[in-house]
């Protein structure tokens, strides 16, 4: 869903209270709007693709994230539908949550309850910043190995996601913006006309 990255983890300091303060960030961050520059960095440290765009989220499940550049898409989902949409090929894909089944990054922003899916650990001294750690607990249900997050100020700046392919994405989140009230409307979404539409 979201796009993926590698990373080498240095130093883990397991720390209850650290947990704690992630899971307060978190539960207290209920809607979030932004910009983000994301980047994929394959096995040999090696940039492959740069994009950059728009995000809004809301708890539970609600978000859309856009691309702007270099090419134009959108990844939204209201609640219990998920949209993939590609207006260079006039094609939207439509998938019931429900029946994804899988876990993804994302999860860790808009979910109501992360502690089902995710392991939890405290990374100190990544480039000598401190980060959370959630690793998927069923790996079948997963296209990733692990994903780290950074606060910065109480907000969230950063995500790294390792594939498993040893790809990292990283993610840095840009202008943000919490807890504004966002209308579920904002996360519906119109099929153009002259758009194919495919339901899974």
């Amino acid at each position: 869903m979201i796009k993926y990255l590698s990373a080498v983890l240095i130093s883990f300091n397991i720390c209850a209270k650290d947990l704690d303060d992630f899971s307060k960030l978190i539960e207290k961050m209920n809607s979030a709007q932004g910009n983000f520059i994301q980047k994929v960095i394959d096995q040999n440290s090696i940039l492959v693709q740069e994009d950059s765009g728009t995000f809004s989220f809301k708890k539970p499940n609600f978000f859309r994230w856009r691309y702007k550049e270099p090419y134009e898409s959108q990844i939204i989902s209201d609640g219990e539908l998920l949209y993939l949409y590609d207006p260079d090929l006039k094609q939207v894909i439509i998938s019931s949550l429900d029946k994804l089944g899988g876990i993804s990054p994302a999860m860790l922003l808009v979910s109501g309850d992360i502690s089902n899916s995710f392991d939890l650990n405290y990374v100190k001294n990544i480039e000598s910043k401190n980060w959370f750690q959630a690793t998927p607990k069923d790996k079948l249900l997963t296209t990733f190995k692990s994903v780290l997050i950074n606060f910065e100020a109480d907000k969230i700046k950063e995500m790294r996601v390792l594939d498993n392919f040893n790809r990292t994405t990283i993610i840095i989140f840009k202008n943000l913006v919490v807890n504004n009230k966002i209308n579920d409307e904002f996360f519906l979404f119109n099929t153009p006309e002259n758009v194919e539409v495919i339901k899974n």
